[in-house]
């Protein structure tokens, strides 16, 4: 089947109607806008085990901020969204070859702004989660990683950090950083629970509910890769 490409230009426009929502300007409640949008289909990803952002409810049904930003705006609009299920690495591949027109949860790293346009949202940046009950405690530099181990995912914007920290522990004769890649978030948790890992990085956003809502994780580390997140479309 023929996919119809939607321009980014509108897209963009699409999007920025979520700082309507954000602003507390209900869009549920007010017409939908006569805009080409209008009686469209928009597809997208996420990755949805990425709780409070983006995720699955009791019923199997897309839910969280983001999701439920892009959802008021494209309703403003009168299109309708399909979000699909992904990984991190698949997003930006999916957005080039038009598979998808939005991509949920993008940090717009310098890298990635030179081949996809991205609509912030939220200011963001990263520290890590590691078991309550681990002796574990890292201090607040990068540094302080050499020696441990870090469950990372696979095409979030914090691997090339990590990558780029273990090179120079190695470089300055420190404990080696130990990198494993996951596919998701719940892998990369479950490496951290099962021991395979001691370390996983959060958004410093979502950090504190983690742990308020499980107590069996507790934040360490340093804050690193701060920025912006939002969605990203095709250039």
């Amino acid at each position: 089947m023929k996919k119809t490409t939607t321009q980014p230009a509108q897209l963009c426009r699409v999007l920025a109607l979520a700082a309507v929502v954000l602003s507390g300007i209900s869009a549920q409640a007010a017409e939908p806008l006569n805009t080409p949008r209008k009686g469209k289909s928009l597809t997208g990803i996420m990755q949805n085990d990425y709780e409070p952002l983006v995720y699955l409810d009791e019923n199997g049904n897309n839910t969280g901020y983001f999701f439920e930003i892009v959802a008021a705006a494209a309703k403003r609009l009168g299109a309708h969204i399909e979000v699909k299920n992904g990984t991190f690495d698949s997003f930006i591949p999916g957005l080039q070859s038009q598979r998808y027109d939005f991509a949920l949860g993008t940090d717009a790293t310098p890298e990635r702004q030179k081949i996809v346009d991205i609509i912030p949202l939220i200011d963001a940046g990263y520290s890590f989660i590691t078991l309550h009950d681990s002796k574990v405690n890292v201090g607040g530099e990068l540094t302080d990683l050499c020696g441990h181990s870090v469950a990372a995912l696979a095409g979030q914007s914090t691997l090339t950090t990590l990558q780029d920290q273990g090179d120079k522990c190695t470089a300055g004769h420190r404990p080696p950083l130990k990198i494993e890649v996951y596919p998701s978030r719940s892998a990369a948790w479950l490496a951290v629970k099962s021991g395979q890992a001691e370390l996983t990085p959060v958004y410093t956003g979502e950090a504190g509910w983690i742990t308020k809502k499980d107590p069996g994780w507790r934040v360490t580390g340093p804050k690193f890769g701060l920025g912006q997140s939002g969605f990203a479309v095709n250039k």
